[in-house]
């Protein structure tokens, strides 16, 4: 019996291909994560016509869609930008509560929802915007929390 000896051309198909098996994680892995961090979906930035409650209802969308030109816009605290690659909670939007005008110009509008993924300070439960008026015209958030 005769036995062949495999070609160079094989053994470099088996190498490519070991090859292949062995980077294809390598390069999946952040395809994959650059495709989970893009947005889910766009939504509208509310003008400067819309109500208080109006742009809570947006921003909670816009953040749960990763959005975050969105959320950028209507997000007026200093430093709280997010960019894709960011992992904020979301929140799931359970009733909308009363709304209190403060200031003339400023407004805290009240919800109740569920929270995930954010620290333990926002537990479920009813949680509040301070909005004010931006130089544009637009309501946008500048504190939050309980009173």
């Amino acid at each position: 019996m005769t036995r062949t000896l495999p070609t160079s051309r094989s053994r470099l198909s088996r190498r490519t291909r070991v090859l292949g098996l062995v980077l294809a994680p390598v390069v999946a892995v952040p395809v994959a994560y650059v495709a989970w961090s893009a947005p889910r979906d766009q939504v509208a930035l509310p003008g400067p016509d819309a109500t208080p409650e109006q742009v809570v209802r947006a921003y909670v969308e816009a953040l749960d869609a990763r959005d975050f030109d969105t959320v950028n816009a209507i997000d007026g605290r200093p430093g709280s930008d997010l960019d894709r690659f960011d992992r904020p909670g979301q929140i799931h939007l359970q009733e909308m509560g009363d709304t209190f005008e403060g200031d003339p110009n400023g407004t805290h509008v009240m919800f109740r929802a569920d929270f995930e993924g954010f620290d333990i300070s926002m537990e479920d439960g009813w949680w509040g915007y301070y909005l004010v008026r931006g130089d544009d015209g637009r309501w946008e958030i500048v504190d939050e929390g309980v009173a």
